[in-house]
């Protein structure tokens, strides 16, 4: 299998199943016996069309004769992939790009397609990048492949000139951050042991602990990573995490935990203690449980648990963390199907969200504190559900804060701290 067959695949697959675009490609990776130069070509190319959908499929619609829609699944994968390699990645020779999709039709049972694939790739390398008037209501939207529904509701939210920031930052490649396991090792040692390993290192000011990398490779094969040196997490979800300022000896719940990294974070935080872990799925409980034991923690323990039904069971707890299910549009760069979810969708999941704080609230003592946190930009999501909340229990605000890609150079995140009152 070529890197661009691997890449037609997965997108194939990812359009009749609906999957998660990370989990198949991890999977498919896994499996194939391409060479890592080969895997980093196929994913960026599986990821790359997937993110820009609309603006290649844009591209497409100036040449086409017939509607978009008309398109056997097969030959609209492979005319993606050729405006893609056409249009946005330079190292690519155009023949090369043309003369490959015409391959991938003829390989995938479309051959008939052979002459009209050829004909539209070679229309759109005479154009070459084309866009709408800048006045245009959809200019953002093809430049920027994002759906005009995104679009409106960032506008509605957050202003005009905000989400053209917003849009901007999406488009960038997001950055590789980790956070270093204290209770192993230290940041300055980390950092050392992976400058040796030829990866780029970089400090982030704003948070303790943080490292920014580059040139990474596969960083689950990396001696320190199954050492337990350090985890995955984004600047922003680590700085929501330590928002929760857990304490060495307290009990501390995290509600929604899967897949664990900010668990994680705060129970390196914590150094001794209970930390209680959740998830509705064991599937995803074992995860954090995998992970746990990889850092070495011994004080996490992981439960199956609905966040939205209260057991009383569990007891009372000092501090209690609630990142709770949302929309995820703060982190569509790493998850690029998250851009095309309905608006029905995104809307669906504020009453899920106050319904899992609510009873996350139970579980916390009086005096005590609990963070709220979602990786979503929309206020229905994160400022609503806080002002619906406060208006019915005795809790107090200390704080809350949206961080903007464009702004903290962060994934999209929200995190509210409040304070359990008396009754």
């Amino acid at each position: 299998m070529t890197a661009r067959q691997c890449a037609f695949s997965l997108l194939l697959k990812l359009k009749k199943s609906g999957a998660y675009s990370n989990i198949l490609l991890d999977s498919q990776l896994k499996q194939s016996a391409l060479s890592e130069q080969d895997k980093a070509f196929a994913t960026a190319l599986f990821y790359g069309v997937l993110e820009k959908q609309i603006f290649l499929d844009y591209q497409l619609c100036l040449v086409l004769k017939q509607p978009i829609k008309k398109l056997r699944d097969e030959v609209l994968i492979a005319l993606r992939l050729g405006v893609y390699q056409l249009l946005l990645m330079d190292k690519v020779p155009q023949s090369a790009a043309i003369n490959e999709s015409v391959k991938l039709v003829k390989k995938n049972r479309c051959a008939y397609a052979a002459g009209f694939v050829n004909a539209c790739l070679r229309s759109v390398q005479r154009n070459g990048v084309m866009l709408p008037e800048k006045t245009a209501e959809n200019y953002e939207s093809v430049k920027y492949a994002m759906p005009q529904h995104l679009i409106d509701l960032w506008r509605a939210d957050y202003g005009r000139e905000t989400c053209s920031a917003l849009l901007e930052s999406l488009s960038q490649k997001p950055k590789t951050v980790i956070r270093v396991n204290t209770l192993l090792t230290d940041i300055d040692a980390l950092a050392t042991e992976l400058i040796q390993a030829g990866i780029c290192v970089e400090k982030d000011s704003r948070c303790e602990q943080a490292l920014v990398l580059e040139k990474t490779g596969a960083i689950a094969s990396l001696p320190a990573f199954k050492e337990g040196k350090f985890h995955v997490e984004d600047t922003a979800a680590q700085m929501a995490a330590l928002l929760l300022e857990a304490q060495a000896g307290e009990r501390v719940l995290d509600v929604c935990a899967a897949p664990g990294g900010k668990a994680f974070t705060i129970a390196e935080q914590m150094g001794s203690g209970k930390l209680l872990a959740c998830d509705i799925y064991e599937s995803r409980v074992s995860l954090i449980q995998k992970g746990a034991e990889r850092l070495q923690i011994p004080f996490i323990q992981t439960l199956v648990q609905d966040a939205c039904c209260f057991n009383s069971a569990l007891g009372v707890f000092d501090r209690v963390f609630c990142d709770v299910p949302c929309s995820g549009l703060g982190i569509m760069r790493r998850k690029p199907e998250i851009r095309y979810k309905s608006i029905e969708e995104i809307e669906a999941s504020s009453a899920l969200q106050l319904k899992i704080l609510t009873t996350a609230f139970g579980y916390l003592k009086q005096g005590g504190r609990l963070v709220y946190s979602t990786c979503t930009l929309h206020k229905a999501e994160n400022e609503a559900v806080i002002e619906a909340y406060l208006k019915e229990h005795p809790a107090e605000l200390l704080f809350q804060k949206t961080y903007f890609p464009h702004i903290e150079h962060t994934d999209g995140f929200f995190a509210a701290v409040l304070k359990k009152n008396e009754q």
